[in-house]
């Protein structure tokens, strides 16, 4: 099996002897690795942080239901060395973000390729890569929309050129109180899921907020409110997470506290409900009905898909294992390029969802040039901040810095 047609014996010896060093061994990392194999390449580094779960089996092709649990780093190398086993792959279950793979590290490497998917990774090596003065091949999938590019100190742009939109937040009382979108509902989730089973933090907090704007008390009768508080399980108004390991996480009075007591005590706060569509609790018995989407459906918006929720979370983007099969392949054909010495040749590829007017699913578009204005890569990086220095804190101003470099 081949991705491309035969290699020249010239190439072929560069692919032999280049060392490669693959971030991430995930959706697009597990077929990456597999086609750097197939395609003649014999010294590859891998990492990952991550390790194996059940949800990854249907798109990374390289794992089994027995290998659950174990280090993805480490399994695809093993996987990978069955397609070829002289090829020698050394594994790293680690964060490349870890102070120890630095300038030094990246430098022993001919070309660097990102199988990654968050930012903050993509942005660190980014800058190490620059620093280095090593090829990048950066890539990503979204769904069945896929890109590929290659960042090349002095040459393109460096993946942070251009800025990233950034994430949008929601208000906390929104998203406790009166969500009106399913978005409000995912992001619900997502803190509440922090709350039973991740770190805690205190600003994402999901029981009702009692201090909204909006909330002003009009029960004169305070045992009222406690009643509907407090009713069935004795639920205080403590954090989520005490409250769970009180119960022993008891899936039952968790649910009810959640979808039932909670938007109770929702409902004593009237001035919520006077021009909004007040909440409908459920009861345990309920859920059977619903599966999934419940807080939606107490506030009686559209349910969504799985496929849909997923998309919408921001940090779960749902993967396609066609799509990362084809990014996959690109990267590597990217990477002959570089080889090859024909770094004009390489190209930014969009994989498309459906062809466009020229029935094309692969666009492929020149390298930009670097952005003199980026503060990563230009010659004379520099930020210029304003601020009034009346009003700003030294908190503040160190927050928007970091901001803005991260």
């Amino acid at each position: 099996m081949a991705l491309v047609g035969p290699l020249s014996r010239a190439l072929s010896e560069r692919l032999s002897r280049c060392r490669l060093l693959v971030v991430g061994a995930g959706g697009i990392g597990c077929e990456l690795l597999k086609n750097l194999v197939l395609a003649g390449f014999r010294d590859i580094e891998v990492m990952d942080l991550d390790t194996i779960d059940v949800s990854n089996l249907n798109r990374q092709f390289l794992f089994q239901k027995k290998h659950v649990g174990k280090s993805k780093a480490q399994v695809a190398k093993e996987s990978a060395l069955k397609f070829c086993p002289e090829a020698r792959i050394a594994a790293h279950h680690d964060s490349i973000m870890n102070p120890g793979y630095n300038v030094e590290f990246f430098r022993q490497f001919t070309l660097v390729m990102n199988a990654l998917d968050n930012r903050a990774a993509r942005n660190h090596v980014n800058r190490m890569c620059l620093a280095a003065d090593i090829p990048l091949i950066e890539s990503g999938t979204a769904g069945y929309l896929g890109q590929v590019t290659v960042i090349k100190k002095g040459v393109t742009e460096c993946y942070e050129c251009q800025p990233k939109p950034s994430q949008k937040t929601f208000p906390g009382c929104t998203i406790r109180n009166t969500p009106s979108e399913p978005i409000h509902c995912i992001v619900w989730a997502k803190y509440l899921f922090n709350q039973l089973f991740g770190e805690e933090d205190a600003d994402q907090e999901v029981s009702p907020d009692t201090a909204d704007p909006e909330a002003a008390w009009e029960l004169s009768d305070a045992a009222a409110r406690a009643g509907a508080s407090n009713e069935d399980g004795g639920i205080k108004r403590i954090s989520t997470k005490d409250w769970a390991r009180s119960t022993g996480y008891d899936p039952v009075k968790i649910f009810n506290k959640l979808f039932r007591d909670d938007i109770k005590y929702l409902l004593t706060m009237d001035q919520l409900w006077r021009k909004r569509k007040a909440p409908v609790p459920l009861d345990w018995v309920d859920v059977e009905k619903f599966a999934s989407n419940l807080r939606m459906h107490i506030f009686s918006m559209n349910m969504k898909s799985k496929f849909d929720v997923k998309s919408m979370a921001g940090n779960i983007i749902p993967a396609i294992a066609t799509t990362n099969a084809v990014i996959a392949g690109l990267i590597v054909l990217e990477g002959l390029k570089i080889l090859s010495g024909n770094l004009e040749q390489c190209r930014t590829i969009f994989l498309n969802k459906q062809p466009n007017p020229r029935k094309k699913l692969l666009v492929p578009c020149t390298l930009d040039p670097p952005n003199p204005s980026c503060y990563v890569c230009s010659i004379k990086p520099e930020v210029t901040v304003k601020l009034n220095t009346q009003k700003v804190s030294i908190q503040v101003l160190q927050d928007r810095v970091k901001q803005c470099v991260l």
